[in-house]
């Protein structure tokens, strides 16, 4: 960019020139800022969840947040867009699901029922609701590490809780509003600055 090209857009935006002692400045509260501990994923040792019937995707381990052994459920945050949720909601009057409604998810391939969503239950089954559902007998996990397909019903899930990943997140949030915040602050610094 030539200088005067620069300094027409520095007088547009009624900005000085930066020097370098102020972007130290900024670099140096911002990575104070920033979350030194990198969040690293094990990519080899996550498995694919597929349709049982047709092998299509439905999810990955990464969504998965823990199973219901009473339901014989696996529990997902999120699922693949081949997983067709029923806009019909449902109510089961008996079992284990009696006084609740819920959606059926299907899937996109086959167009086979593979589990559902709770919407209004029970207080037992209230931790359970709007998260994905899908049925471990209708499940297969292909193993990335080892290169195999094996039945969900045979694999026990792990609970990841939900609130740990809310908390990451919430975390993330209030690491990034602090950073804004600075900004905002070295900004009306200049502002000020420019204005005298």
């Amino acid at each position: 960019m030539s200088n005067s090209t620069r300094s027409s857009l520095e007088s547009f935006y009624d900005i000085g020139p930066c020097d370098s002692t102020q972007t130290s400045s900024i670099a140096d509260q911002l990575r104070a800022v920033t979350d030194t501990e990198m969040c690293m994923v094990d990519y080899k040792n996550c498995s694919v969840l597929q349709c049982m019937t047709c092998n299509t995707v439905l999810g990955d381990s990464l969504g998965i947040c823990g199973e219901v052994q009473s339901l014989q459920s696996i529990i997902c945050l999120n699922v693949t867009e081949d997983v067709r949720v029923n806009k019909k909601l449902d109510m089961s009057l008996k079992g284990k699901l009696a006084s609740s409604t819920y959606q059926v998810l299907h899937c996109a391939g086959c167009h086979g029922t593979v589990g559902l969503v709770l919407h209004s239950t029970p207080e037992h089954l209230s931790a359970l609701r709007n998260l994905f559902l899908l049925r471990k007998e209708l499940i297969n996990c292909y193993m990335l590490k080892s290169g195999t397909c094996v039945k969900a019903s045979k694999i026990n899930f792990k609970h990841r809780l939900v609130d740990k990943n809310i908390n990451e997140l919430k975390q993330h949030l209030q690491a990034q509003l602090k950073q804004v915040t600075i900004l905002e602050g070295m900004m009306e610094k200049l502002s000020t600055h420019n204005v005298n």
